[in-house]
């Protein structure tokens, strides 16, 4: 049995999503205390609760502790079984979260899998539906694992209610990655939508953006930052601004909120591609952290540079590391742009 700190590192569900992703692909099982315990409301929300009930029923796990504001939870997993699945968060949780726990073991476990999710797809903290197709889907298919993506609404907090799709395709092996140089900037594209709000928000979120790229990267790169007017159970606003290079893709997202103008959020977005692209590195704070598991379960070492080292990173490393015999190493300090070396030792398995 696994004993793990839910308190280790930023404390974080990542921690225990990630833990039950490696539980589900291992066979070993775990136990966590302290579950989110620096969080204003510690133990399990709604979305780490479905991430584990999800998880539990696609390797017919045993769990203790499945109960909203748990702190402590016991996962015995049994062999993971390819199959449809349809999971509802219930609440605005991130389906881009729960959908993140159950890829990894769905890839490895020998068919085809397909995965409906409800609850929200543009919510705080969390990766963006948009971030997943246009970012975290493609350094996937760079890794030799294919998943496809679709979004049939769009759901933001508090009411949720969006719907993704998610058909994922059995993969023998992760390949490894070398990455460390990002080439030319080629192009910036994405999108700005409102859901259930007048679209000329969407136009003001898209001119705040646009604006500030401009005015930084020149004439040369082609910009391109269509508005829309999304399908949501509720009201909304985001948006998305990804930056194509010869070598690598990034990814960011800014939310719209009661009383925030649509100029801040185009402007947050935009600032946060902006400082990426300062650093010259080519994978975002976002990807890296969520690279480790498929590398720590390649067929040899990986490298890779990113614009910003982060807890989150650190703290999927270190958890990776109790299920799996990896080697691995940060060159850079916490919140500045590094290098990060994982090399597997023992791919183990079930």
């Amino acid at each position: 049995m696994i004993e793990i700190d839910g308190s280790l590192g930023d404390g974080g569900g990542q921690l225990l999503r990630t833990a039950l992703s490696l539980s589900c692909i291992t066979g070993k099982p775990f136990r966590i205390r302290n579950i989110r315990k620096s969080r204003s409301k510690p133990g399990l929300m709604r979305q780490h609760l479905v991430s584990v009930q999800a998880a539990a029923r696609i390797a017919a796990a045993q769990v203790d502790g499945d109960q909203l504001g748990s702190t402590e939870l016991i996962f015995l997993p049994g062999a993971v079984t390819p199959g449809d699945y349809s999971f509802e968060i219930g609440t605005a949780g991130a389906t881009s979260l729960v959908l993140q726990t159950l890829i990894p073991p769905l890839l490895l476990a020998g068919g085809a899998s397909r995965l409906t999710l409800s609850g929200g797809t543009h919510v705080p903290f969390s990766p963006s539906w948009h971030y997943l197709a246009e970012v975290f889907a493609p350094a996937l298919l760079r890794l030799g694992a294919l998943i496809e993506l679709s979004l049939d609404s769009c759901g933001f907090y508090p009411k949720g209610g969006g719907k993704v799709r998610c058909r994922i395709l059995p993969c023998a092996a992760f390949s490894a990655l070398t990455l460390q140089e990002r080439g030319e900037l080629l192009r910036v594209s994405g999108s700005s939508a409102v859901g259930n709000l007048p679209r000329s928000i969407a136009e003001r979120q898209a001119y705040s953006a646009l604006s500030r790229m401009e005015s930084a990267l020149g004439a040369s790169v082609p910009l391109e930052l269509p508005c829309s007017e999304a399908a949501s159970f509720g009201q909304g606003t985001f948006i998305f601004i990804k930056g194509e290079y010869q070598h690598a893709v990034s990814g960011f997202t800014a939310l719209g909120a009661r009383g925030k103008p649509a100029e801040v959020v185009g402007a947050e977005a935009a600032e946060e591609f902006l400082a990426y692209h300062g650093t010259g590195m080519p994978v975002d704070p976002h990807l890296a952290d969520q690279l480790v598991l498929y590398l720590a379960l390649a067929k040899g070492p990986s490298v890779f540079a990113t614009s910003r080292i982060t807890s989150h990173l650190e703290t999927n490393l270190a958890v990776t590391g109790y299920f799996l015999d990896l080697a691995y190493t940060i060159s850079g300090k916490r919140d500045a742009p590094g290098t990060v070396t994982v090399v597997p030792q023992n791919l183990g398995g079930n």
